[in-house]
């Protein structure tokens, strides 16, 4: 029997999209608390003429019931944008979908499903455990 999720606590993997089709596969790292969350992005520089093969970032956001909006900030010289992402949860709290927003004029799909099903769900059930000692 699968334990149903309280948080988007964990790692994640999943893409966006640009309107004109792109897609760009990213890793994520989440750690939520109260419907706070905070984490950090991967993914594969395709945009930034540099060395740089990957490119990482910040993230804060919120969740509140099914509706999850976060912030995508870059940690390298270069980008000076940050990303808006609002998207929606599923009831186990096992994939996200949304939309993303760069200004008025940029913006696309993504996507994002939880990699860690069966460590993350004993951690938490580790946790209840000793909440309810």
């Amino acid at each position: 029997m699968s334990k149903r999720r309280s948080s988007l606590t964990g790692s994640w993997s999943g893409a966006y999209r640009y309107a004109f089709g792109h897609e760009t596969v990213f890793n994520a790292q989440i750690e939520e608390v109260g419907g706070a969350f905070v984490g950090a992005t991967q993914e594969p520089n395709e945009f930034l003429d540099s060395t740089t093969s990957v490119l990482n970032a910040e993230i804060e956001g919120v969740r509140n019931g099914s509706a999850v909006t976060f912030t995508k900030f870059y940690n390298h010289e270069g980008i000076r944008h940050a990303v808006r992402y609002d998207g929606t949860v599923d009831e186990s709290l096992l994939r996200i979908e949304g939309k993303w927003t760069i200004r008025k004029d940029t913006s696309g799909t993504f996507f994002m499903t939880r990699d860690d099903d069966g460590e993350a769900a004993e951690t938490e059930e580790r946790a209840d455990a000793e909440i309810r000692k």
